[in-house]
């Protein structure tokens, strides 16, 4: 049994992931050579992870390493930052790049190590699978999202591009990220979002599934490749 460790950006996110990864694990039945670590890093932003060279982010993949059995680390941003040290923003450019710089930490050796970024915002999955959240209760019983709503027409990787404030006008007592992510996350409709298509999430399910195999086989690896 090999352990994932998760790094994500925010509070609401340390929450909600973990319930994500695990329903993804469940439908993968990959719990037979994995488990998922209780206390994701919580690392912030992509910008702060790659300044200085990428210290920071070597330094926490040590981090992580230290924990002992470790399988993987499975990085989940937002992928809504408009540029990167002065150039535009590619998720899939600067995905590549964290991968190469985790094996100065080893990563790819000792352990596995996967980047993925949600475009544009981790509520962007929420939106895409809405339809399946709309008139339910929150597990604390307030009201979530308003009955019968629907997700906006177009491309939901590209707009909205403010996805939390989306959710605070179509849910009753609004939306705050820390308390209802993971309330979302764990009755949202999966299918729902593969069906859209959301790329970024089945980014997400392909990472998962990349770094159970890598588990499997005993073949650390770095991804995207």
């Amino acid at each position: 049994m090999k352990r994932i460790v998760l790094f994500v950006e925010g509070e609401g996110d340390a929450l909600a992931m973990p319930v994500l990864v695990k329903r993804l694990l469940t439908q993968m039945q990959a719990w037979d050579y994995v488990y998922l670590d209780s206390n994701p890093f919580v690392v912030k932003s992509v910008g702060k992870l790659i300044k200085n060279d990428y210290r920071n982010w070597i330094r926490w993949l040590g981090a992580a390493a230290k924990r002992g059995d470790a399988g993987a680390v499975l990085l989940v941003l937002d992928g809504d930052s408009p540029r990167i040290q002065g150039e535009v923003f590619c998720a899939a450019n600067v995905a590549r790049k964290l991968a190469r710089e985790a094996t100065h930490a080893r990563g790819g050796e000792l352990f596995s190590v996967a980047t993925v970024f949600a475009c544009q915002e981790y509520e962007s999955w929420l939106i895409a699978g809405v339809e399946s959240l709309a008139g339910k209760p929150l597990k604390d019983g307030r009201w979530g999202v308003n009955p019968e709503i629907t997700p906006p027409d177009g491309d939901l990787e590209s707009a909205p591009r403010d996805a939390k404030r989306w959710l605070r006008k179509v849910m009753a007592s609004g939306y705050n990220q820390v308390k209802d992510q993971v309330f979302l996350t764990e009755i949202v409709d999966l299918g729902l979002i593969r069906d859209r298509p959301m790329r970024s999430f089945l980014r997400l399910e392909n990472a998962v599934s990349q770094i159970v195999s890598a588990v499997r086989n005993e073949s650390p690896l770095t991804s995207p490749s």
